[in-house]
């Protein structure tokens, strides 16, 4: 659709996205370039050589660059700009925070008015508009109730990670052009602009007046990304703008950087795409710039519209009667966790203190340089009085060039090693390493930490990347050389009886004993790893299937990591114990001699166009992570899921969808993890701007914990039964029942999934068949969307019990109340195991199956099956049943290697069924979704040997 801008003569405020679709469309002025484009949940700007894309419901926006190839090009994402207020040297960043949203269109230009709440205490606001012309975006931006020794990035502060960015240009204070490369600005940092820090670099003390503009070139595009400035002279006076080159690799463009007092008033300033990267031309295009800004300025009414009352709220603590003076005893009876990175303020103490949390996850935490624990002591203190343990953690995979003051001689003595003996970048970033397990000094150095922070007051430590997450071509360093020769000769089932000299190491794994460069002293006891891949060829590639130590090697690591855990874990135990006070551990992920689990949710977060797809029933998932959770750590303890963070785009899921999308998920899958028996760690704080207060759920996740603390009675004491046994005829619920033994109770969890248009469709008298064969003396149900009480109707129904809702919004639990014992037997589920995948050679092949359907030994099943490539490392699972009457036996198959598999099923070493699976995506992923089929095997009464194998050409995955 394309209208004239004067049809309208009104702004939207407020407005919900599927009214949008429908009256906005595409606007395009007569005679004017600047068009507008609507999405489900942003809207796009598109002026005569840039797109601006805004988020209607946050401060995130995104440009793109229209380069002299025709080509749409990325500048920045939103999750690279970063708007910022900045006290002590500690950025508040703005991403994510929720804002109101207004726009309106006039003949010349469009407009986009937003504010947001950024410190209810302070009043702190923030006030935002972009104007949306031709040749610009010119933003205004006002602050009020902030600290005077504050400093704004406005414009955002951009990570110019784009390699086409290579140079600069700007006009110093005589008026004379500045322009060069990135990579002459060196040592690093090094800096070209006004720079607010060191003067090294291509600097000035102020930009021209009548040119006042900064820009990043993209010579590759023959574009360049500019701001400039209105009123340089008095508004912008002593303000800084500034390109910093971090590193080789990093760029950050600071495009305005200045005190808050002056945004007291609009601050205003042009995003600019200029074509051309010479001084002379670009000039003239800035001075027509600040003349038409001048203009602009002049004929400007804001439209923006403040904040909903609830987010000006101040924060309130848990209610009286659900606080308690000191942490549960038993980390089990935990009912409320969150992740609070960083607490070390009394603010940041006070989110936790909202939501009444049992522990705070991660309120401290060591990546790179170590935070300064020493001066955050009281902390932890007045956490225990909210009735909360506090934690801190650190990395055990990362480390990086010269962080906390360590030497070269250091680095190298910790860092692992390639095949050829040479330092690797983790992750493929630059100046950071990965630290070696097998290196006593880098043990040392994780425990160091450790017991920095236990000194400071941390009850709990939160261990990422407990296994060093080396990838393929890692782990090479001479100290793992020195443990694989031991692993070799005395742990590794296939070689531990070989003698040192033994000729089947030459016959079998093709170990040239006599050759010095491989075994210096003529035997397997010093054998060096990297010279035997050199030898054969295999050091750019060492899992080559023809290598025959390839699977050893997995199975090395995978016992030397555990070996390392245990001794660090033993550690900070010991020294605990020395002290005379509690720690608690868990690694990120599962894992064994921990006391909590907690693992990151990335499998349970679908979305599509930007908002959340709760179609999948995620709680049988999860509770066979509870399951095996708690088998790995030998004993019941609490499995905690979070949002986890890393590399990528965006690098917080969680953050890559609209505040409502978050609640949503807040609301629904949240109540799924409760539901199946684990807990979820809320996130009111964490990298990348994540904060709970900022952008608006808070309110939400304040009445989601509110209601666990009320009930902490069930999710403390009651058992989860079953979830497959349960029916309904509403689609998309996900549903759990529950017992308690005093009271006596049968409690369901009813959780609503159904969704259009990326808003929760409540429901009507929904009802759900029990397999109980009596009805209960009383029946209510309870839901954090609705005070108090609402009665539920009961009936048998044939051999069911039929519980029946007036209404369900979210989440409801449904009690239902029994005065004597009840037979129970038919809430049960059937037994599920979810399997990990270990490029290795499984150690066992034989698995009990006990009465109840589950596996002893289950977590050393390996989800990958592989077949005729990886020979050496197929060791097919069979189970030992003794079946009381005719049983099945489900997989679920996820993906095949681009060669294709075929599961193969045998009773008694007899074929009862084989399934043939050809590639179907063309990736070689173990972790797509790319079958997505669930396979149904027939278990005959009796004693029987049932083996799944795979007889294909390559690898396949089961989950």
């Amino acid at each position: 659709m394309q209208l004239p801008f004067n049809f309208f003569g009104q702004s939207w405020s407020h407005y919900r996205p599927q009214i949008i679709l429908l009256t906005l469309g595409c606007l395009v002025a007569q005679g004017f370039a600047v068009t507008v484009q609507d999405a489900p949940l942003e809207t796009t700007v598109t002026g005569n050589q840039y797109r601006l894309t805004l988020h209607r419901e946050s401060l995130d926006l995104g440009l793109e660059l229209l380069g002299r190839d025709g080509v749409w090009h990325v500048a920045f994402k939103p999750s690279a700009a970063n708007g910022a207020l900045v006290q002590r040297g500690e950025p508040r960043i703005m991403n994510g925070r929720r804002a109101t949203w207004t726009l309106t269109a006039t003949p010349d230009q469009i407009v986009v008015g937003q504010q947001a709440m950024l410190d209810s205490t302070d009043a702190e606001l923030l006030d935002v508009h972009y104007l949306c012309r031709d040749h610009g975006v010119l933003i205004g931006t006002r602050v009020t109730g902030t600290n005077a020794s504050t400093i704004l990035w406005t414009p955002p502060r951009v990570a110019l990670a784009d390699t086409n960015f290579d140079g600069y240009l700007f006009w110093d204070g005589a008026g004379q052009p500045h322009h060069g490369s990135f990579a002459k600005l060196t040592p690093t940092p090094a800096y070209a602009g006004v720079s607010a820090w060191d003067q090294t670099g291509d600097v000035a003390r102020k930009l021209s007046v009548t040119r006042p503009a900064l820009m990043a070139c993209a010579s590759g595009w023959g574009v360049n990304l500019g701001v400039v400035f209105q009123d340089y002279s008095t508004r912008w006076s002593g303000s800084h703008t500034f390109i910093q080159r971090h590193t080789p690799q990093t760029v950050y463009f600071y495009t305005g950087y200045v005190p808050v007092t002056r945004a007291q008033q609009t601050l205003w300033a042009w995003l600019a795409p200029f074509s051309n990267g010479e001084p002379a031309p670009t000039a003239a295009q800035v001075e027509a710039l600040v003349r038409e800004g001048d203009a602009a300025i002049r004929a400007f009414k804001p439209i923006s519209v403040p904040p909903s009352a609830a987010l000006s709220q101040p924060l309130s603590e848990l209610s009286s009667a659900l606080r308690r003076s000191f942490p549960v005893p038993d980390l089990n009876d935990a009912v409320v966790y969150t992740v609070n990175e960083f607490t070390d303020s009394e603010a940041t103490l006070n989110l936790a203190r909202a939501v009444g949390t049992d522990l705070l996850i991660r309120g401290w935490f060591k990546w790179n340089k170590r935070p300064p624990v020493e001066r955050w002591r009281e902390f932890p203190q007045k956490a225990h009085g909210a009735g909360a343990w506090f934690g801190g953690g650190i990395t055990c995979s990362a480390l990086y060039d010269g962080e906390n003051g360590i030497t070269q001689p250091q680095l190298l003595d910790m860092a692992t090693r390639g095949p050829d003996g040479q330092l690797l970048n983790a992750w493929d970033q630059p100046g950071i390493r990965h630290g070696s397990l097998s290196s006593p000094a880098y043990l040392d150095y994780l425990f160091r930490w450790c017991r920095e922070q236990m000194d400071a007051g941390a009850d709990y430590l939160f261990m990422d990347e407990h296994t060093a997450v080396l990838g393929p071509r890692e782990g090479y360093d001479d100290y793992s050389i020195r443990d694989f020769r031991r692993f070799l000769r005395t742990e590794c089932a296939a070689t531990r009886e070989f003698t040192p000299a033994d000729v089947r190491w030459q016959t079998q794994y093709q170990v040239a004993l006599s050759d010095p460069k491989i075994c210096p002293g003529g035997t397997v006891e010093t054998f060096e790893y990297r010279a035997y891949l050199a030898a054969h060829g295999w050091v750019k590639q060492p899992t080559d299937s023809r290598n025959p130590l390839s699977s050893l090697w997995h199975s090395f690591r995978t016992w030397r990591d555990d070996i390392a855990w245990k001794t660090l874990t033993g550690r900070i135990r010991a020294y605990a114990r020395e002290k005379g006070r509690p720690v608690f551990i868990s690694a990120n992920g599962l894992a064994r001699y921990v006391d909590l689990q907690v693992l990151g949710v990335w499998g349970q977060w679908q979305v599509e166009q930007g908002r959340m797809n709760l179609a999948a029933n995620m709680l049988p998932e999860i509770r066979s992570l509870v399951q095996r959770g708690q088998e790995l750590a030998g004993h019941r303890v609490p499995v905690v899921l979070f949002h986890d963070w890393g590399f990528g785009e965006p690098p917080f899921p969680y953050l890559g969808v609209p505040p409502s999308q978050r609640e949503l998920w807040l609301r629904t899958r949240a109540p799924e993890i409760y539901a199946a028996g684990a807990r979820f760690a809320f996130p009111l704080l964490g990298p990348f701007g994540c904060d709970a207060r900022g952008d608006g759920t808070l309110p939400v996740m304040v009445r989601q914990t509110t209601f666990y603390q009320t009930h902490r009675q069930l999710f403390q004491q009651g058992r989860y039964r079953c979830s497959e046994p349960l029916r309904t005829s509403t689609p998309n619920l996900s549903l759990a029942a529950w017992t308690l033994d005093a009271p006596r109770a049968v409690v369901l969890h009813v959780i609503n999934r159904n969704t259009r248009d990326g808003q929760l469709q409540p429901q009507r008298a929904l009802s759900v068949d029990v397999p109980l064969d009596r009805a209960p003396a009383s029946a209510y149900a309870v839901s954090p969307d609705w005070a108090g009480e609402r009665p539920v109707q009961c009936a048998i129904a044939g051999k069911n019990l039929r519980v029946t809702l007036a209404d369900l919004d979210a989440y409801a639990l449904v009690w239902l109340m029994f005065p004597e014992a009840m037979d129970l037997d038919r809430l049960k589920d059937s037994a599920r195991i979810r399997l990990m995948t270990h490029w290795e050679r499984p150690e066992r092949n034989e698995f009990r199956v006990r009465p109840d359907g589950s596996v002893e030994n289950a977590s050393a099943l390996n989800g990958i099956l592989q077949g005729k490539l990886h020979a050496h490392m197929r060791n097919p699972p069979t189970f030992l049943v003794d079946a009381a009457k005719p049983e099945t036996l489900s997989v679920h198959v996820r993906a095949v290697s681009t060669a294709g598999g075929r599961l193969e099923y045998r009773v008694d070493d007899r074929i009862e069924r084989a399934v043939d699976l050809p590639d179907l995506d063309h990736k070689n992923d173990t972790s797509a979704a790319e079958y997505d089929k669930v396979i149904v095997l027939p278990i005959p009464a009796g004693k029987h040997r049932v083996t799944l194998d795979n007889t294909g050409a390559d690898w396949l995955v089961l989950s």
